[in-house]
């Protein structure tokens, strides 16, 4: 009886997800002096001393035309664990100032990439972008500026 007990327990921690935190769906837009930035790619890193794949997570978004994103887990999932987050943003463009399909290697792009956000947005390491995504997920604008 008591193995049975334990299998019980067991399962039903599995299938409701125990020790795995849930996704929170994270969306909002991005602007640049104003205007909505159309695509970026938004990326949310983890604001810690050590970063745990399993328990932390990250994720990213591209905008639209209307700069709006949806963050979602590089597996596929949408949204993102809880936690504080580094937000740093990037968009290519090539020599004519047609923008570099997400999929594309920057490297690879003949003539070169521009980024149109400016340096300080483009890593983790640089970013002064911050977001901390609570139970539930949320909106998170964010305006950047070519100024300063």
């Amino acid at each position: 009886m008591h193995r049975f007990a334990m299998a019980i327990l067991s399962a039903t921690m599995t299938l409701s997800g125990c020790g795995t935190p849930a996704f929170q769906p994270v969306r909002g837009v991005v602007t640049l002096d104003g205007k909505p930035l159309p695509n970026c790619k938004v990326g949310f890193f983890p604001d810690v001393a050590e970063f745990k794949p399993d328990y932390h997570g990250f994720a990213f978004g591209m905008t639209n035309d209307m700069g709006e994103y949806e963050a979602r887990h590089p597996k596929g999932d949408k949204g993102i664990f809880s936690g504080k987050y580094k937000v740093f943003f990037v968009a290519w463009v090539d020599g004519n100032g047609k923008a570099v399909p997400p999929e594309s290697k920057p490297s690879e792009v003949l003539g070169g990439v521009k980024n149109l956000v400016p340096t300080k947005y483009g890593t983790p390491e640089t970013t002064p972008v911050t977001a901390s995504i609570g139970g539930g997920g949320g909106t998170f604008n964010f305006e950047l500026s070519t100024k300063n």
